[in-house]
């Protein structure tokens, strides 16, 4: 290589004594990225040097044969198959400021055929880049693995940085699509990019990240990791001691972001509880679902099967812009289970469920396993849930607390249109749990019961007799009629569509939810559900569509 330095700056006619400090380090850099760049091809030959499409090798084998030196590039050639495990241990790559990348050349994705193994297995290892890359198991059935994982398991709450996955499809793998796993006190990543990936049938999980769980333990294995612009479908689920079937969940992390994801057609196969979601995080600080749609989640024979979720030991957590429809369990979900880190500060705004609850839940649906005082300081606003009469589930509402145990401390339930069909409940509550209504609209077209601490209402007026939907001594909320533009009747929005295109839920002129709803006492945000700006707004809307802005009018559709 030293050669080759040389013969270029005779060539230049500059003479190797009058080459700069600084070009003679730019073509040292040159010649070294030269020198770690690796071309794979099914019509290379493993005795090359693999440095050149030319000279490229052909097999996964050679690659793992050799250590990947940071800022490393391997290639492989678009459009052809290589059988095998991607594998990378501590002595390739780990260098964030050099990060290695595994993608493809020429045109066309390369594909990784993984058989009944990992497509991609990184063990103590970051600073990775993975991109434009096809990763097949052998089937869900058959394949025993994972489509791509990174683990972390080193002393000493190492946290490795810099891994990117994008632009990837993974599928026919038995456990998870992706995976990010830490398993020693808070060793595990930051800095993780999933993006713009298709993760499909899955036996398992979609897009998942994990680490060492203790209830008593401080701090987090991950730290922002980012999900974004991914489709999630046709996860599952099968008969195992936990439940199984979830699009994307993500633990033990914290700054943390899904948005933009599309998730469907799970769960069919799970047999327990505690799960599936669609989209869902737990044991995780300071964490945001936004901008998602998750549809056609099954319970299987065990329950939730719900939309989207924020579980035991979620801190600081916000559900927000999110569209969830036709599931067997709840849209949205808060709750707590036995042993988890205290819950606390969750906000669920702007979202629309319709037609969740099919088998369990409501349209929002919150339940506690812990003690009384473990979970608090949730605010519910300005969301709108539409719920029609359900077959099999004959205690479904739009607003439910689940009997387990007490959830008094603080919960905030406010501007949220409330809209029932058939024998669906306004509200259930049980007795001994308590929250503050304030400012919703209800709605329901055949049945309007709302069952409150074990009490039967039916009607605004009577509810208002538990000092709920009373607002410094004047009264709050409305029932009647909100004038929704298509109630019942929401689409797909598919992935890759934005959710504002979606024609239904905003308010035609008329509607008693227009200028009616009270003055949060908290932050609402800058933006509603259909993207409406928030901050010129001088009185509040009832839901998640804001009608009046400058410049704007309500629906006459």
């Amino acid at each position: 290589m030293r050669q080759l330095y040389t013969i270029f700056c005779t060539l230049a006619v500059i003479s190797l004594s009058s080459c700069t400090p600084q070009f003679q380090g730019e073509m040292e850099e040159a010649l070294t990225q030269l020198e770690n760049t690796y071309y794979i091809s099914p019509h290379g030959d493993d005795s090359n040097n693999g440095n050149s499409p030319e000279d490229a090798w052909k097999s996964i084998e050679k690659l793992n044969s050799i250590d990947l030196a940071p800022g490393s590039v391997v290639l492989f050639e678009g459009g052809e198959e290589f059988p095998g495990t991607i594998i990378l241990d501590h002595k390739d790559a780990n260098n964030p400021s050099k990060p290695i990348e595994i993608t493809t050349y020429a045109q066309g994705k390369a594909m990784i055929r993984a058989g009944n193994g990992y497509g991609l297995n990184a063990y103590n290892t970051g600073g990775v880049l993975i991109d434009n890359l096809i990763f097949q198991g052998n089937g869900m059935y058959t394949n025993s693995d994972s489509g791509i994982q990174f683990y972390n398991d080193l002393d000493g709450d190492v946290k490795l940085e810099k891994v990117e996955i994008t632009n990837c499809e993974v599928f026919g793998f038995r456990n998870f699509g992706i995976v990010i796993g830490g398993y020693n006190g808070n060793s595990g990543y930051k800095n993780v990019l999933i993006e713009n990936n298709k993760i499909h049938d899955i036996l398992d999980v979609g897009i998942s990240s994990y680490g060492f769980f203790s209830a008593s333990k401080r701090g987090y294995a991950h730290s922002n990791i980012n999900v974004r612009n991914c489709e999630v479908y046709n996860i599952p689920g099968y008969d195992k001691p936990k439940h199984s079937g979830n699009g994307v969940v993500l633990s033990d992390v914290q700054n943390s972001i899904i948005e933009y994801t599309t998730v469907y057609n799970c769960g069919i196969g799970n047999t327990n509880c505690g799960g599936p979601v669609g989209i869902w995080y737990w044991d995780s600080d300071q964490v945001t679902i936004q901008h998602c749609e998750a549809y056609n989640i099954s319970s299987g024979t065990g329950c939730d099967g719900g939309g989207f979720d924020l579980d035991g030991g979620v801190t600081n957590g916000t559900m927000q812009y999110n569209y969830s429809h036709d599931n067997d369990g709840a849209g949205f979900m808060a709750g707590q289970f036995n042993g988890a880190r205290p819950m606390k500060n969750i906000i669920i705004r702007y979202n629309i469920s319709q037609n969740d609850a099919a088998t369990n839940g409501g349209s929002v649906y919150l339940f506690n396993g812990g003690s009384s005082n473990t979970m608090s300081d949730i605010i519910i606003h300005n969301n709108t849930f539409y719920i029609a009469e359900q077959n099999t589930n004959t205690s479904a509402a739009a607003v439910k607390f689940n009997t387990w145990e007490p959830i008094n401390n603080n919960v905030q339930i406010m501007n949220n249109i409330l809209y029932t069909s058939g024998e669906a409940d306004l509200i259930i509550l049980p007795s001994g749990y308590a929250a503050e209504f304030k400012g919703n609209l209800y709605f329901a077209e055949d049945n309007y019961k709302i069952q409150y601490q074990g009490i039967n209402y039916s009607s605004l007026a009577d509810f208002r007799s538990t000092g709920n939907e009373v607002e410094n001594g004047i009264d709050s909320g409305h029932q009647g009629d909100p004038f929704l533009l298509r109630p019942g009747k929401g689409d797909v929005i598919g992935f890759g569509n934005t959710l504002t295109s979606l024609e239904a839920y905003k308010l035609k002129t008329g509607s008693p939810a227009i200028n009616a709803g009270i003055e949060l006492p908290v932050d609402k945000g800058v933006i509603d559900f259909f993207g409406n700006s928030l901050v010129q707004i001088q009185s509040e809307d009832i839901g998640a569509y804001t009608s009046f802005q400058t410049g704007k009018t309500v629906a006459t559709r």
